[in-house]
C-alpha cells in the first residue's frame, strides 16, 4: 500500500513539475519576444484613441465552421445569416421582429418561403460583407497603429495601445514596455497579452522580425483569412478527432461526444440531438465523396471560408436542420420555431457545456 502511495506521489510531482516547466517556459517566451530588439517608438499616437474592443483579435475565429478543437464555432450559423448578431442579441426584445425582417428580405420571390438558392444568395452577399468590413476595419486600425506609414507594427506599439485602451497614462505604458515593474496588470490581462504574443508570433512570417505588415496584421486579427490557418486548423482537427491515427476523419470520429459523463435523461437528449446535427454536417459538407470518411483536402474546403461551395453547403445545412416538414425550403414558422440556431444557439451550446467545452 506504501509502495502504490509513493508511485502516485511520484506520478502527481511530475505533472507539476511539467505544469511549471510549461509555464515558466511561456513567460520566458514572452520576455525574449519582447525584448528581442531595441525599438525606437512612433510618437503620434493621433487624435483618437483605440478601444479594447478594436484591439482584441476575436476569441473564436469568425467565418469558420470549426474550431481548432475539431467542435462546431457556435458562432457560424449567426455570421452567416445574420451578418451582425451581436445588436440582435443585445436587443432580446426586438429580436424576433428583425429576424421576421431577414426573412422577408431574404425571400426573394416573396411566396414566403425560402428557398435553397435564395438561402445562397443571401448567405454569399453576408459573406462578402464580412470579409469587406474585415478589410476595412483592419485598414483603419494598421493606419492608426503606424502613423509614420512605414507599412509596419512592432508589438510593443501594440503592447503600448493595448495599454493604453485599459486607461494606462502613456508614458507610463511605454516604460512598461522595457520595465515590466512599472504596472501590476491584474491575471486575465496577462493572459491576454500572453495568447495574444503567440498569435503575433504565427503571423509574423517573412521576415521573422516581430513587426506586422498589413498582411500579417489581417492575419492576426482575423486568422480565418490566411491560408497557414487552415492548414493548420486541419492539422489540430486531426490530431484531436483521429482516434486510430490514420489521418483521416469517419463520421463516428466526427460526431463523437467531448469527454465527460453525463447522467440525466434530458442531458443525455441533447447530447444525442447534438450528435445527430453533427452527423448531418458529416454528411452534407464534410464528406464530399461520401465515402464515409473526411480526408485533410475535404476539411480544408470545409473550412475554407472563401470557397464559393461554402454557401451552398450552407444553405442546404440550414434547410436540413430546419426543414420540418421535409419540403425543401424553409417557412417563417420553422425558422422561428428554430430561432435558437441564429439568435442564442441555447441547444447546442448547453449540450456541449454538459461536457466543458468551453
Amino acid at each position: 500500500m506504501t509502495a502504490l502511495l509513493q508511485e502516485s506521489i511520484s506520478k502527481m510531482h511530475k505533472v507539476l513539475t511539467f505544469h511549471s516547466v510549461f509555464i515558466s517556459f511561456c513567460v520566458l517566451f514572452i520576455i525574449k519576444l519582447t525584448y528581442c530588439k531595441p525599438l525606437t517608438f512612433k510618437k503620434d499616437l493621433g487624435d483618437s484613441q483605440l478601444t479594447l474592443d478594436k484591439l482584441k483579435p476575436q476569441d473564436h475565429l469568425d467565418a469558420l465552421k470549426m474550431e481548432h478543437d475539431g467542435h462546431i464555432n457556435r458562432e457560424y450559423h449567426k455570421e452567416l445569416f445574420l451578418g451582425n448578431h451581436e445588436d440582435m442579441e443585445k436587443d432580446a426584445q426586438n429580436a424576433d421582429s428583425k429576424l421576421k425582417d431577414i426573412f422577408y428580405r431574404v425571400d426573394g420571390d416573396k411566396d414566403e418561403f425560402l428557398t435553397e438558392a435564395e438561402l445562397e444568395s443571401w448567405i454569399k452577399l453576408k459573406m462578402e460583407e464580412h470579409f469587406d468590413e474585415a478589410l476595412q476595419e483592419n485598414d483603419e486600425i494598421f493606419e492608426h497603429l503606424d502613423p509614420d506609414k512605414n507599412g509596419k507594427i512592432h508589438w510593443k506599439e501594440y503592447y503600448v495601445h493595448f495599454l493604453l485602451a485599459m486607461d494606462i497614462p502613456e508614458d507610463t505604458a511605454r516604460k512598461h514596455v522595457t520595465d515590466y515593474d512599472q504596472i501590476d496588470l491584474d491575471s486575465n490581462a496577462k493572459e491576454d497579452l500572453i495568447r495574444y504574443k503567440f498569435r503575433w508570433t504565427d503571423a509574423d512570417e517573412d521576415p521573422a522580425d516581430n513587426e506586422l505588415t498589413k498582411l500579417e496584421f489581417l492575419a492576426f486579427r482575423h486568422p480565418e483569412q490566411a491560408p497557414k490557418t487552415l492548414k493548420n486548423m486541419v492539422s489540430s482537427i486531426i490530431n484531436t478527432l483521429d482516434l486510430n491515427d490514420d489521418h483521416i476523419l469517419s463520421e463516428e470520429e466526427f460526431t463523437a461526444l467531448p469527454p465527460g459523463e453525463v447522467e440525466e435523461q434530458d442531458q443525455r437528449d441533447l447530447d444525442q440531438q447534438w450528435q445527430a446535427e453533427r452527423k448531418k454536417e458529416f454528411q452534407l459538407a464534410v464528406d464530399t465523396n461520401h465515402d464515409g470518411k473526411a480526408t485533410e483536402e475535404e476539411l480544408k474546403k470545409y473550412l475554407d471560408p472563401k470557397n464559393p461551395l461554402q454557401a451552398v453547403m450552407e444553405a442546404r445545412n440550414l434547410i436540413n436542420l430546419i426543414d420540418v416538414n421535409k419540403d425543401g425550403k424553409l417557412s417563417l414558422t420553422e425558422i422561428m420555431n428554430r430561432k435558437d440556431i441564429f439568435l442564442s444557439s441555447k441547444i447546442c451550446d448547453f449540450a456541449r457545456n454538459l461536457h466543458d467545452e468551453f
